[in-house]
């Protein structure tokens, strides 16, 4: 089924509500919260950190210009760590594991349409529907409604080959900082 530009977005926004409500009814009252919930989450990044690296390491890089601008910035220097408080770091996860499955749905549409095998980003999208989970219950509450840019389709294998990579680049950093900042929200509740 080829679908038009002007229905990328929608078909998105409709996946989220799907899982949405997913997550909604699915009995999450197995998850612990507090530093057992932050060891399960610290778990579950480095899981998810080490299918990134296998899926960066299939993928041969290349020099290309990265321009998916929309994708969470880390900002972060090692002695950001000193600072860090709980349920800011959580929010903040949250919402750039939430970005990250919002791109990897747009990937998987495109690899979709282009008939490209996509069981690598549903793995990733897996896990991150699971770290999503033990976010939310670490925080507790949902923070307001993300927003998420309309991005344009990928009308070559070669375009949808360099968003993959670019996005797989930065999760796979962002991985590595929130493992480091779980590491030290877990210590210092001991």
């Amino acid at each position: 089924m080829k679908l038009s530009p002007d229905s990328t977005f929608p078909l998105i926004v409709l996946m989220t509500c799907a899982e949405l409500f997913t997550f909604v009814t699915a009995h999450s009252t197995n998850i612990p919260q507090g530093k057992q919930g932050l060891q399960m989450l610290y778990q579950d990044m480095s899981v998810l950190l080490k299918l990134v690296s296998q899926e960066r390491d299939r993928n041969e890089m290349t020099d290309f210009e990265q321009s998916l601008t929309s994708l969470p910035l880390l900002n972060y220097r090692t002695e950001d760590l000193k600072s860090l408080e709980v349920s800011s770091t959580l929010g903040q996860l949250y919402s750039g594991i939430k970005s990250f499955k919002f791109h990897l749905d747009w990937i998987h549409q495109n690899q979709e349409e282009m008939g490209l095998d996509y069981l690598q980003t549903n793995k990733l999208d897996d896990r991150i529907q699971i770290i999503t989970q033990l976010a939310l219950k670490q925080i507790g509450t949902a923070p307001s409604e993300l927003v998420y840019p309309s991005l344009s389709p990928l009308n070559t294998a070669w375009n949808l080959y360099q968003a993959n990579v670019e996005i797989l680049d930065k999760l796979y950093f962002f991985c590595n900082w929130y493992i480091r900042a779980l590491r030290v929200l877990k210590h210092r509740q001991q």
